[in-house]
């Protein structure tokens, strides 16, 4: 097969992302999901649900890139116009899809909705010449189709809009197409680090990230941790591997700050490390009110570590259920030392886990003093082994604060593991 794809441009459909009323995640994840393949993404736009608007769209986008990304807008109400537009675009009719119209059925009758509105059968209604994409986690298929042009032929893939519908019929149905159309591969290896600032890192590291030559290294901006990305370009699978001599120098100037090597974040290398030990761990959280424990429990797994958490936002919850002593919190404050600490121990003993920790802190906007200002929070670990306890002075907003305080507390967890 031809291999002819080197560029893409990601176009996600719906009125709600451009009033902000849902993040447009999908695009972020098709950019590194065709980076993965080696297909550069120079152009991403979001656009209404206009049929004027997104002919506009899907006419420029021809002229300039190979593939075409469209997200959104299968679904079965009226606003969903992405089939019907490019289908008007590509000059195909639509058409019912048997197969689709069936599956449709099938999947209401799973729900006992015996009863299908008709608006639903338009989804099962493909442009003539297309390459109907299943989709086996909602109603909405996809398409695949093509655009001749002036000598140039562009394809179009139609995906839906929600993640949980997308990113499968992506992985199924598309990558394995794409992965023949490209000529190129990219080979990624994220270096994560926790505990330099990224102006540091950079600067440790600039005459790599300068240097023109295969692999590069480039930094990423991620709030309280700095990551960098090797990427090396690949004319062939078969390639050897170059990021290993890359990560080498990496690791050779900041080793000693870095954490993983690879896609886990923070809390998801905590949640392995005590899986591999058989340990758990509870939380007892005031400013960040249970997301370090939310957070842990977005990881599938977690409730093989997790024992349980405990939201201590006013004094007498730290008195009264984990043992904070009253000396403490009227001559140190809840926002010290002594309180993250005692907090810690409490927990460890109300749950009866391996590890506990504790977050307090003053997240703002108000309640900072000369002394304590808005972004001071203490962080601490109790084990078997002792405890350890971080300072924190930060900048930033409410959200800012509550999250890197989440972020720190992973990692003092992480430390004491290791220890």
């Amino acid at each position: 097969m031809t291999k002819q794809i080197k560029n893409a441009e990601i176009i996600c459909v719906g009125t709600e992302l451009l009033l902000g009323q849902i993040i447009n995640t999908n695009a972020a994840w098709l950019a590194r999901s065709l980076s993965d393949l080696g297909i550069s993404s120079y152009y991403q736009t979001v656009v209404g649900d206009n049929r004027a608007r997104l002919l506009d769209c899907l006419e420029l986008a021809s002229h300039r890139s190979d593939l075409i990304v469209l997200t959104g807008g299968l679904g079965p109400t009226q606003d969903d116009i992405t089939l019907s537009v490019a289908a008007e675009f590509c000059g195909q009719s639509l058409m019912l899809h048997e197969p689709s119209r069936d599956k449709i059925a099938g999947y209401f009758k799973k729900l006992g909705r015996h009863q299908v509105t008709d608006n639903n059968w338009k989804q099962a209604m493909m442009p003539r010449d297309a390459t109907v994409l299943e989709n086996n986690n909602g109603t909405a298929p996809g398409a695949r189709l093509s655009y001749e042009a002036n000598g140039k032929t562009t394809h179009l893939v139609l995906l839906p809009g929600p993640p949980s519908e997308m990113r499968p019929m992506f992985n199924e149905s598309v990558k394995p197409w794409l992965a023949n159309l490209t000529a190129t591969r990219l080979r990624h290896l994220f270096v994560r680090m926790i505990g330099i600032g990224e102006s540091a890192a950079e600067t440790q590291l600039l005459d790599l990230i300068e240097q023109q030559q295969n692999p590069t290294l480039a930094p990423y901006a991620s709030e309280g941790e700095v990551v960098f990305r090797i990427t090396q370009f690949l004319n062939d699978d078969s390639d050897p591997d170059l990021t290993q001599e890359m990560l080498e120098q990496v690791k050779a100037r900041l080793g000693t700050y870095v954490y993983e090597v690879g896609e886990r974040k923070m809390p998801e290398v905590v949640k392995d490390l005590l899986t591999e030990q058989g340990q758990t761990i509870s939380f007892a959280e005031s400013c960040t009110a249970g997301l370090a424990a939310a957070t842990l429990a977005e990881y599938p797994g977690a409730s093989r570590v997790l024992t349980g958490g405990l939201v201590a936002y006013d004094n007498r919850v730290k008195n009264q259920m984990l043992g904070v002593s009253q000396m403490t919190l009227d001559h140190e404050g809840a926002v010290s030392e002594a309180c993250a600490i005692e907090m810690a121990t409490g927990c460890r003993d109300v749950f009866k886990t391996d590890f506990a920790v504790s977050i307090t802190g003053i997240a703002g906007p108000e309640g900072g003093t000369a002394e304590k200002p808005v972004g001071t929070v203490w962080l601490a670990v109790a084990s078997q082994k002792g405890t350890s306890s971080r300072k924190l002075q930060m900048g930033g907003n409410r959200e800012r604060v509550r999250r890197v305080s989440v972020l720190n507390a992973f990692d003092l967890i992480r430390r004491q593991i290791l220890s």
